[in-house]
């Protein structure tokens, strides 16, 4: 047992008895499945041999996983923890609430009775317990049809699981240890939550603390299909319930073979987010053993600069509101696509009163009061920016009257966008055409600001009008949700735009460019295409003479001023710009900003 200590010492983890050194800014800790426990952590070479591999991560804790598929070996499980203290690791259990061929049926008398038999066995070992996210149910069994009544399966279940979750898990853990902390993971997947038992506001405030689920994966191949962005805003929206329970945010590497940008891109929502602690599932995955470790040579390079970036993130964070109510459901991750366009997103639970502009999607729907609320912005003088999904939702409400259209229904298609501002249009055209659902509206008042050109008419893409007090935007989504960032730079541009009243400036280029600003002064810039891009901050008036500095690759930035013939108020506006390789991350920092170095 020395010798494995010891060796393990050498590989960056703690002397024998010690605290872990971990990173300055960061932490990370090492997930380990019950498979991988007995593959990689029961004897003393396999563990040593583990560890030393691993050892780059510089992980301060472990969650070991204790089996899914029976009875907890207790002892088993408590003699491994004790070797990980020893290490100078912080060592918390995990369970996976499953039975024998999937999810738990809630009704079931004998999975109910395995479930509070894991529970008490591993309170008995650790202090701290992650459930990983197969809490879930999808049973349709005659008790659970019948129990179901003239509910919703989401109104049901969500129910349901609230109250097993309390009676068969928290309950018989803290008879047995009073002290335990139960952690709940939610699952990547947020538009079947509450369909499959989540309710994050309400497990929660039941549960001790949290952790957010951020496995984007694959951005085209995998099949949950989900945008790089929308793991910065699940980290962000969850914790919002209670921001003291967010321990972490878990990612992983299941089925990311040749992926290792995609990998990392996980990472740096992680990085960009502040999570308190980065869960890496898992350890047996990252391993050279597992089917997909090749993207941990590159992972592993890129440790210092997640670390030096985390170090250098300077204020707080800030971005667009956007209403999305917890428990909701709308358009599948919009909120990614419009991140991953380059509008910084902060989304909010509360509806957003104060905010000069937010956004607000099918999901806003879920507050029974949202139209009122919405108009109550527009006479305050505050905008509303929305998407035409949720318009679509509003012909009952005094929102029907804000457009004139003409027989809206159908979809278009072309390749040609034209954009105006004030009264001069340009035409772009791009190298394909682009799918839209079909907006055609009258002459005045003149509301298309992007609109995709035919030879018939021009369909809206970007709507704009003033009403009452404010102005309402209405953005047409393309049909396919990810070629929003393959659209011509100049109507990303005019999108954008909708939003420098609240952040004071706005993002220009093309796709795929996420913006996460931070304090008054600060804009990180994370390119999430496969080829270089050029971009600017583009600022309302002038940003002065002084030098801008990108920080990380310590580069001086070129300010280009502009006498504002491209805007319809005639006023000038100023570009900071940049070049960024693929998947290169980039710190801009204002002159008047004090930034570490």
């Amino acid at each position: 047992m020395m010798m494995l200590l010891g060796s393990v010492a050498l590989s960056g983890q703690a002397k024998p008895g010690e605290p872990s050194p971990g990173w300055p800014h960061l932490k990370y800790a090492l997930y380990f499945t019950s498979a991988e426990i007995e593959k990689l952590l029961t004897d003393s070479a396999s563990m040593r041999e583990t560890m030393e591999y691993l050892g780059p991560v510089r992980a301060a804790k472990v969650y070991l996983e204790c089996t899914s598929m029976g009875d907890v070996n207790v002892p088993q499980m408590k003699e491994l923890a004790a070797r990980f203290r020893a290490l100078g690791l912080r060592v918390s259990g995990a369970m996976v609430p499953t039975v024998p061929g999937g999810p738990i049926c809630y009704n079931n008398p004998d999975h109910l009775a395995l479930l509070e038999r894991r529970s008490r066995a591993v309170a008995q070992v650790f202090d701290e317990v992650i459930l990983d996210d197969w809490l879930f149910t999808t049973c349709t069994c005659e008790k659970c049809v019948a129990g179901r009544g003239k509910s919703t399966w989401a109104d049901y279940r969500t129910k349901l699981l609230l109250e097993k979750s309390k009676e068969y898990i928290i309950d018989p853990a803290r008879e047995v240890h009073p002290g335990i902390r139960m952690i709940i993971k939610y699952p990547n997947w947020y538009e079947g939550h509450r369909e499959n038992g989540y309710d994050v506001l309400n497990e929660t405030h039941q549960f001790d603390a949290m952790a957010a689920g951020i496995e984007t994966r694959t951005r085209a191949t995998h099949d949950q299909h989900i945008p790089i962005y929308s793991g910065y805003v699940f980290q962000k929206w969850w914790s919002g319930v209670d921001p003291a329970k967010w321990v972490g945010s878990w990612l992983d590497n299941y089925t990311m073979q040749g992926q290792e940008d995609d990998y990392v891109a996980q990472v740096w929502q992680a990085v960009l987010a502040q999570a308190p602690e980065i869960i890496l599932w898992s350890g047996g995955h990252l391993h050279h053993t597992g089917p997909f470790s090749d993207v941990y040579p590159h992972f592993r390079e890129m440790l210092p600069e997640f670390d030096r970036v985390a170090g250098m993130l300077n204020g707080s964070p800030r971005g667009v509101p956007m209403y999305l109510p917890y428990g909701s459901e709308g358009e599948y991750n919009i909120f990614g696509y419009l991140g991953m366009a380059g509008i910084p997103i902060d989304p909010v639970g509360r509806f957003p009163a104060e905010s000069r502009n937010a956004i607000f999607t099918r999901h806003s729907l879920r507050d029974p009061d949202l139209a009122d609320k919405m108009l109550a912005r527009l006479r305050a003088g505050h905008d509303v920016f929305m998407s035409w999904e949720l318009f679509g939702k509003l012909h009952e409400t005094e929102f029907r009257n804000m457009l004139n259209l003409i027989e809206p229904g159908g979809s278009v298609s072309s390749s040609q966008f034209r954009t105006r501002t004030g009264w001069n249009d340009t035409v772009t055209k791009s190298d394909r055409p682009f799918v839209f659902p079909r907006i055609a509206t009258t002459t005045w008042p003149y509301a298309r600001e992007v609109a995709v050109v035919r030879e018939d008419n021009d369909f809206g893409v970007l709507l704009s009008v003033k009403y009452l007090n404010g102005t309402l935007y209405v953005l047409n989504m393309p049909e396919n949700s990810y070629d929003l960032l393959r659209l011509p730079a100049p109507a990303l541009n005019m999108i954008r735009r909708a939003f420098s009243g609240e952040l004071g400036m706005h993002l220009t280029g093309p796709g795929g460019v996420g913006m996460y600003l931070f304090g008054t002064g600060q804009y990180v810039l994370y390119n999430m295409n496969d080829e270089t891009v050029t971009v600017s901050l583009r600022f309302d008036g002038k940003v002065g003479e002084s030098p801008w500095r990108e920080l990380l690759h310590d580069r001086m930035l070129a300010v280009t001023g502009h006498q504002g013939q491209e805007r319809s108020d005639g006023a000038a506006y100023d570009d900071v710009s940049l070049t960024l390789r693929p998947f290169e991350i980039a710190i801009v920092q204002s002159p008047g900003m004090r930034g570490a170095r």
